[in-house]
């Protein structure tokens, strides 16, 4: 499948470029998670019924002074995440009991748990333990969801520099 792309310009000219896209297949999470020796701390235990409202979809009327009223709505996210597909986008917020971080049921144990550092790592591309620099757990989450995903970022540049190093 060719696509037109039309609007890029150098020295005063429009030119048209033909482009092809590459296809990638997509990572799913269980080619990234850790199947071996994940400790019982990242289950997410006696939480399931918080977990459960936090990903579940609301339709909640608020008010906003007097006599406003409007309603807060937000659509379900899947829970618990599917091995099977690629990670969500991460935020800071990950590992840390709120809507966007991702949960998973574990395949050993059965248990739903968040992902560890480790695996928070591998979905953006950096080596494990790469946050593994003695500061706290909850700094490495933050990192990664800070992150930029490494191989996107690698191609881009790549492709920039060619760009560049053909210039005049």
């Amino acid at each position: 499948m060719n696509f037109k792309n039309s609007g890029i310009m150098k020295n005063g000219m429009i030119y048209t470029v033909e482009v092809t896209p590459k296809s990638v297949q997509a990572k799913p999470l269980n080619k990234i998670i850790e199947y071996d020796g994940v400790d019982s701390k990242y289950n997410i235990g006696d939480n399931l019924d918080k977990w459960t409202y936090l990903k579940g979809a609301k339709d909640i009327l608020r008010k906003a002074g007097t006599p406003h009223e409007y309603h807060f709505r937000e659509g379900a996210i899947a829970f618990p995440d599917s091995l099977d597909k690629p990670a969500r986008t991460m935020l800071t917020s990950e590992g840390s009991l709120n809507r966007s971080t991702h949960v998973i049921e574990d395949p050993k144990t059965k248990c739903y748990r968040i992902l560890t550092p480790i695996e928070t790592e591998r979905i953006n591309g950096f080596p494990d333990n790469w946050t593994n620099t003695g500061m706290p757990e909850r700094f490495r989450y933050f990192c990664m969801g800070n992150a930029l995903v490494v191989g996107l970022i690698e191609k881009m540049g790549n492709t920039l520099n060619k760009i560049f190093e053909s210039e005049d």
